[in-house]
């Protein structure tokens, strides 16, 4: 360390020495330390805060609408309906009740949707629910959240929060979620005319033979009483399938030839199997093959269809073997009957 002479003026030189708020910086061989100033930096009149923007969620702000401004349909499904409401576009799937209902289309302001038969044909309200592609449900206005709120109040007041914070909360916007909103809208499902009228006509003649008209078979009434129901519902004779002034084609009174003819005209029904009785309907045909040779021995007409604990029971009513409500699967209990179904347009 070089020795100090006196009278000399001591200066303490340090590199990067900070003297109120300056910084002590040595000028090259000057032995004087010099000062610079750096300015401290003046608070911004705003801070910029970055906003989350949640993505839109579907909301059902109609009932369902139907064509004819009521919102109902009969139990043979096929109604179509609207429900409107905002960001409807995301709408992938919906079900009346237990049923899948098929989505016709769905845009920003609409869903159109395609009614799905009732469940064993039965009447009366089931709710419709909307979904997402993720399986979420879509939040019906009036809804009620789990605190107790409604889902419009929620989405107001979430809103009403991202444009005018208090000071002393976040901005935060608590997504709606459709899960928690108690289901509102409802269809209505009402009787099938046609069905009503076939089935009418059957419990009418099961035991009193309307042979007046159509007279008897002996012994083989069966399919004769199956036309004739059909005829109720509405179907046509032609040329394969009828009967004038006592004589029976051969379709109108044989159960296989009647199974031959419906398998040419899916048009008036499509076979199902016993694999299939979940599709079956109040009245369908059912027919049994007594002896499992092929051929079909007996035909009846279904008339009533329940989803019970243990699967679906089909009860059914005939002629030859007079019935109104009769299991199927009592019948194949006592015989071991083949059973194959059709479904009647």
């Amino acid at each position: 360390m070089a020795s100090l002479t006196a009278g000399s003026t001591v200066v303490a030189i340090v590199a990067g020495l900070a003297v109120d708020g300056a910084d002590v910086q040595a000028s090259a061989g000057g032995g004087v330390a010099t000062a610079s100033a750096t300015p401290t930096p003046t608070p911004s009149d705003t801070i910029t805060m970055q906003t989350t923007v949640e993505p839109a969620q579907p909301i059902v702000r109609s009932a369902v609408i139907v064509a004819d401004g009521s919102p109902a349909g009969p139990v043979t499904g096929g109604t179509v309906v609207t429900v409107t409401g905002t960001d409807l576009a995301a709408v992938t799937a919906a079900s009346f009740g237990d049923n899948a209902a098929q989505v016709v289309s769905a845009t920003a302001d609409a869903v159109t949707l395609q009614a799905p038969a009732a469940a064993g044909l039965a009447t009366g309200p089931v709710t419709v629910s909307l979904f997402v592609s993720s399986g979420a449900s879509v939040t019906v206005a009036g809804g009620t959240a789990a605190d107790g709120t409604s889902n419009s109040a929620a989405a107001t007041a979430a809103i009403a929060r991202a444009i005018e914070p208090s000071a002393e909360s976040a901005i935060t916007v608590p997504a709606v979620t459709a899960a928690t909103a108690a289901p509102t809208l409802t269809f209505t499902y009402v009787p099938d005319p046609k069905i009503t009228a076939q089935i009418d006509y059957v419990l009418a003649h099961w035991q009193n033979y309307n042979s007046d008209v159509y007279g008897s078979i002996s012994g083989n009434d069966c399919v004769n009483f199956t036309s004739q129901s059909l005829i109720a519902r509405g179907w046509t004779m032609d040329a394969e399938w009828n009967f004038t002034a006592g004589t029976y084609s051969t379709a109108w009174a044989s159960s296989t030839a009647f199974a031959a003819y419906l398998t040419a005209h899916p048009e008036r029904a499509t076979p199902l199997t016993s694999a299939q009785r979940a599709e079956v309907k109040v009245g369908d045909i059912v027919q049994f093959d007594w002896d499992n040779s092929g051929d079909k021995d007996h035909t009846g007409i279904v008339t009533r269809v329940e989803s019970t604990a243990t699967g679906v029971e089909i009860y059914y009513a005939g002629h030859t073997n007079n019935t109104d409500y009769r299991s199927v699967d009592e019948s194949v209990e006592l015989t071991g009957a083949g059973v194959t179904y059709w479904s009647v347009a």
